[in-house]
């Protein structure tokens, strides 16, 4: 079960870090966040590897992006690759914080750490809830309301994510409207982008 409310504390406690809040969200500044997390593109780790792109996909098991957990020292890296368009790049990356944020590697039974300390999740929950962070982080549905949100257009347009996740979130946007009811999260997360944006 995908753990919502915990998810969206842990996005708002991130959004309360930085220095402003605005959208398209800033990843970069997202992962300065975590104290021992840093990134780096596939490209860049080839080159100081003296590794094909090939090894590199092979190594993280992905074409998009991965993380490496370093067990022994509590670190992890954000790999992503950079030939993706930007959009993907912005996903991946949310995504993989997702994974470190929701505690997903202290799970070790749940995920493979494979010698070179490079992580592969197995759980269909943990890809679930880093899905659901990767969409909430960049396009949090109480800012699609502060914004009067009409269109996947819209979404695209303030949220910097790709035309078919633009009209994902429209959908489950317009879905959200007609049957959430108002917390406390919500109430914080407008009031904080109120803050910094009127």
């Amino acid at each position: 079960m995908i753990r919502y409310a915990y998810i969206n504390n842990q996005i708002l406690e991130l959004f309360k870090k930085l220095p402003k809040l605005t959208f398209p969200i800033d990843i970069s500044q997202i992962i300065e966040l975590i104290p021992n997390c840093k990134y780096m593109s596939y490209q860049r780790l080839a080159k100081i590897t003296y590794s094909s792109m090939k090894s590199i996909i092979e190594l993280c098991e992905s074409e998009a992006g991965c993380t490496h957990y370093d067990i022994n020292n509590n670190r992890y890296l954000i790999l992503c690759n950079e030939n993706d368009n930007e959009y993907r790049q912005r996903w991946t990356k949310a995504h993989e914080i997702g994974h470190i944020i929701c505690n997903h590697t202290s799970q070790s039974f749940y995920c493979k750490i494979l010698d070179s300390g490079f992580v592969t999740f197995t759980n269909k929950e943990f890809e679930s809830e880093a899905d659901y962070f990767a969409a909430t982080l960049l396009c949090p549905f109480p800012i699609c309301q502060e914004l009067d949100i009409q269109s996947a257009e819209d979404i695209q347009k303030h949220f910097a994510i790709s035309p078919t996740a633009a009209k994902n979130q429209f959908k489950k946007y317009l879905e959200w409207k007609q049957s959430h009811k108002k917390t406390a999260w919500e109430n914080d997360l407008k009031k904080l982008y109120r803050y910094f944006n009127e």
